[in-house]
């Protein structure tokens, strides 16, 4: 197995940035792997899913490999401080796939994360639905259910992403997932599988759970888990194992 931490020029950021990739020996038949790109929360970056969970050894036991980006407070949106929605999804996705041996083949790839990378992994899954077999979440589901952020840091941050700190400016935009989901579903082309995970002491538990069940309704297949938990790295390196045996199955499917 390897581990390999990146500095990747981005022509979409106009920057260096961090990048991890996890290589399994347990490699597929066609010696191409299938791949979990793997986000990060706010206040966060590339390096918590490796440093807080097993992620790499669940990489081993399943045979897929994982790229984990460092994408700032973005909300993996395109924004003025730069491109993060094609920096992962068009310009990482090929760019590695000539580093290392990953199948870009739709099935094969599932894109994952947890809280405000929960939030990009729908958007990525939905916006992309032919670029991404699956979609996993971790105590994610349309931030707009949470209201509008009070005074400090997430209300500065909302105002640096989107422009403003009432989130209800925001339906039916491209931060809206209930909207992406729509259209999805009404491009009558095959749509993401799902993995949802949220601890029932989450605040975004509601949120998470209704998001679901509304993606559910449009006739996305999916898998809702439920456990003790917050809004932490306990909770999400307990919810992994079950996660990356989907991935497992989804990919092979």
């Amino acid at each position: 197995m390897a581990f390999i931490q990146m500095d990747y020029y981005s022509k979409a950021l106009t920057r260096s940035t961090d990048v991890a990739v996890i290589l399994p020996e347990n490699n597929t038949e066609n010696g191409l792997y299938p791949v979990l790109w793997l986000l990060h929360g706010a206040m966060g970056n590339y390096g918590d899913w490796w440093r807080f969970t097993s992620v790499e050894l669940y990489a081993e036991q399943y045979g897929i490999a994982v790229v984990m980006p460092s994408a700032d407070n973005s909300f993996y949106a395109n924004i003025s401080t730069g491109r993060y929605f094609d920096f992962v999804a068009n310009e990482l996705f090929y760019d590695l796939a000539g580093m290392f041996p990953f199948d870009t083949a739709r099935k094969k790839n599932i894109v994952g994360g947890l809280s405000m990378g929960g939030h990009g992994a729908y958007k990525f899954g939905l916006t992309k639905p032919e670029q991404y077999g699956g979609v996993g979440i971790f105590s994610a589901g349309n931030f707009i259910d949470l209201g509008d952020p009070p005074a400090g840091i997430l209300a500065e941050l909302n105002m640096r992403i989107f422009g403003t700190t009432h989130v209800k400016d925001l339906e039916g935009s491209e931060h809206d997932i209930l909207n992406l989901a729509r259209k999805a579903a009404e491009r009558k082309g095959e749509l993401p599988a799902l993995f949802v995970c949220c601890g029932t002491e989450d605040r975004a538990f509601d949120s998470a759970k209704t998001t679901y069940n509304y993606l559910t309704e449009l006739g996305f297949q999916g898998e809702w888990h439920q456990d003790t938990g917050k809004h932490d790295m306990y909770f999400w390196g307990k919810m992994l194992p079950a996660m990356m045996e989907w991935c497992k199955r989804t990919v092979e499917s």
